[in-house]
């Protein structure tokens, strides 16, 4: 290794910092954003489910940023020239409102699903906030799909995130200034 070298920042540390500057640790913090919104319960949640929903979404999410930075050098040949990604973002954006919807209508019907089961059982309740608290995770309908809606909606918006951020570190990387690439 010569001198100069280790004088220079590693890429992570670049990646890290120019990440910083650009997005203000936007990704990192979608990444990490289900945790506080299970924990606050800002979205409706099956109880049963709050807490292994944020573990392996914020997994995930992270997964993705590492992986987007992994396979900048790959993804770098399609944004440069304007094309390929350049409306990937948009799309993951529409893709986890998408998600967010889906998650809610299906939410929605589970409950109606589990109303349906305690009224069958002679149980008289109507209060969906009970439900989502007092439901056994082996009765919650559509568990599955709940998960994969939920996952999609953090980890849609972790992806777009994330490639507007690494257009922009590749930009800077390549020296191109922005009229560049508007010729």
């Amino acid at each position: 290794m010569r001198d100069s070298d280790s004088l220079k920042p590693t890429r992570i540390k670049a990646f890290a910092k120019f990440f910083k500057s650009y997005m203000s640790l936007a990704g990192v913090v979608a990444a990490a954003l289900p945790i506080p919104v299970a924990a606050f319960r800002l979205l409706p949640i099956f109880a049963s489910q709050r807490t292994y929903f944020a573990v392996y979404v914020s997994l995930y999410c992270f997964l993705a940023l590492a992986f987007c930075f992994f396979a900048r050098h790959l993804l770098s040949r399609r944004m440069f020239p304007m094309r390929g990604l350049v409306w990937l973002p948009l799309v993951l954006i529409a893709a986890s409102f998408a998600c967010a919807l889906g998650y809610h209508a299906l939410l929605d019907h589970s409950v109606r699903e589990v109303q349906s089961a305690y009224i069958q059982k002679g149980i008289e309740l109507t209060d969906s906030s009970k439900i989502l608290e007092g439901t056994d995770p082996l009765e919650i309908p559509h568990a599955a799909a709940l998960f994969g809606l939920y996952l999609g909606i953090f980890l849609l918006a972790e992806l777009a995130f994330v490639l507007m951020a690494l257009k922009e570190y590749l930009q800077d990387v390549l020296g191109l200034d922005e009229t560049e690439l508007l010729r």
